[in-house]
């Protein structure tokens, strides 16, 4: 399944979150089962992930026309070294890097993004700052978990208090689209048969369990 608007290099696919967020909130974002902050790991995937994010049809839709093009990347800077990076949630065993003319020094400027007036290459900048992000989604992706009792029976248990938005969807792989297009999406209930879609803004670890209610012909279903 890939949400509309992603695309695809090798074993991994690519999406760009529709809003501008600061490092930290672009992190926690992307970081759910199979995804991370995309980081590219050589300069085929810096290239695609650069060429592919800034021409996007949502990226241009987003841009004033007077703005440069940013988007972060999912690494920092080392405190105490800042030539090496940490990248939390993803592991990176290429030594890659794409700096700009060296601009990796700046004092309290810890995060990174790729830069139009660099030609995409990387700066630093204060991790406040808000940017656009890409989600990188690894290859076999995220399994749908429907809620099931304590004898391996489906239930009809749906999640309540919890919903950003309801929309019509085709089943679950549908709203698993517009759920993964959705960055505050953690599960979504499929009612009426699968006809109607509403997506949550939180999983079943963090709900209250009085907020799930067995209701027929409503299916909880986990991202």
């Amino acid at each position: 399944m890939c949400p509309p608007g992603c695309v695809t290099l090798q074993d991994s696919r690519y999406i760009l979150l529709p809003q501008k967020m600061n490092w930290t909130d672009a992190f926690r974002a992307c970081d759910r089962p199979g995804s991370a902050i995309a980081m590219p790991e050589s300069q085929t995937e810096q290239d695609f992930i650069w060429r592919e994010m800034s021409t996007s049809s949502v990226h241009q839709s987003l841009v004033d026309a007077n703005d440069f093009i940013v988007i972060w990347i999912g690494c920092k800077k080392e405190k105490t070294n800042p030539s090496q990076l940490s990248c939390p949630g993803k592991n990176v065993d290429s030594d890659y890097t794409n700096w700009y003319r060296g601009y990796y020094d700046a004092k309290d400027e810890d995060c990174i993004r790729m830069q139009q007036i660099y030609n995409g290459k990387w700066a630093d900048q204060d991790c406040s700052i808000t940017h656009f992000a890409a989600c990188e989604m690894r290859v076999p992706h995220p399994i749908h978990c429907l809620a099931a009792d304590d004898d391996g029976r489906f239930t009809y248990q749906c999640l309540l208090n919890h919903d950003i938005k309801n929309l019509t969807a085709k089943g679950v792989i549908g709203c698993g689209q517009a759920c993964w297009a959705e960055p505050r999406c953690h599960s979504f209930n499929l009612w009426k048969q699968g006809k109607i879609c509403q997506l949550n803004n939180a999983s079943r670890l963090e709900a209250d369990v009085t907020d799930f209610k067995n209701i027929d012909g409503c299916s909880s279903v986990e991202l």
